[in-house]
């Protein structure tokens, strides 16, 4: 397994579970220091960045990138893959086109979790699943035209409609047939959506490359409230070996509280555990 920690290079809200804040290329060097492989980013537009900068500072550190991650256009602009405004959907798979150039050029993936969009009240699901089926395909043919990757995330029922345990989220990307197109799975979600645990992590083996981290609330780990031995259980004995990431709200101490996570995670998915 490799171990990453998500970071924003942008002034944001402290309740966003962005623990690393800063330049990249600062988080990058911290989160090397601590002893993580990666660093997730929080993009909004990849044309404020300039990718040659952004993958020699990751390069200084030895770092890589676990994922592109996409939300903040949705957050911060409205793009939404499921929106029943064309125009929308069509700036929405341009801007996706342009994370995917620059997951890309760092070597990663690009997150599909908020940019999904929400279903509206007298919708149905066939409806809300139908204008996001023909983004992804968009999106997945460009990702395929230039041999990128994509994953997509299991949100609660609270934070998003319709894919929100493992076993829906599964059903709708296995619809694709697409070796582009995986699976992020997060505790944070899982707490609220999957009963078996256990078994919700080792039916996604196939399509997993992306485990996200947190307590509920999305704080650090404690083991109070969600069974987390279950879930490590489950990654080793499906010989697992993409991303564990920690996604936690930022600690008033950033750099102690980043440090605390790595080691909890480090501890939990230790082989001779």
């Amino acid at each position: 397994m490799k171990f990453s920690v998500i970071s924003a290079d942008t002034p944001l809200n402290l309740n966003m579970p962005f623990m690393l804040r800063g330049s990249y290329k600062e988080c990058a060097r911290v989160a090397s220091e601590i002893g993580f492989d990666g660093i997730e980013l929080q993009i909004q537009n990849p044309l404020d960045y300039d990718f040659k900068i952004l993958k020699d500072g990751f390069d200084q550190y030895n770092l890589e990138v676990s994922a592109v991650t996409t939300g903040l256009a949705y957050l911060f602009e409205g793009l939404s893959m499921s929106s029943d405004d064309k125009e929308v959907r069509k700036k929405t798979v341009e801007r996706l086109k342009r994370h995917l150039d620059m997951s890309k050029y760092l070597n990663s993936q690009i997150l599909l979790g908020f940019i999904r969009g929400r279903k509206k009240k007298d919708e149905s699901e066939y409806e809300f699943e139908a204008r996001l089926t023909d983004s992804m395909c968009q999106i997945l043919e460009y990702a395929e035209e230039i041999d990128s990757y994509i994953v997509f995330e299991q949100i609660n029922r609270f934070d998003g409609d319709v894919y929100n345990t493992t076993e829906r989220t599964l059903e709708f990307i296995k619809k694709f047939k697409s070796k582009r197109l995986f699976y992020n799975a997060d505790t944070y979600h899982m707490a609220t959506e999957d009963k078996d645990i256990y078994n919700a992590i080792i039916n996604s083996k196939e399509y997993l490359t992306l485990f996200h981290i947190s307590d509920v609330g999305r704080m650090l780990p404690d083991d109070k409230h969600f069974n987390f031995q279950e879930a490590a259980r489950a990654l080793k004995d499906m010989d697992y070996k993409g991303w564990v990431t920690l996604e936690c709200k930022p600690s008033e101490d950033m750099v102690g509280g980043v440090r605390k996570g790595f080691e909890y995670m480090k501890n939990l998915l230790s082989c001779d555990k």
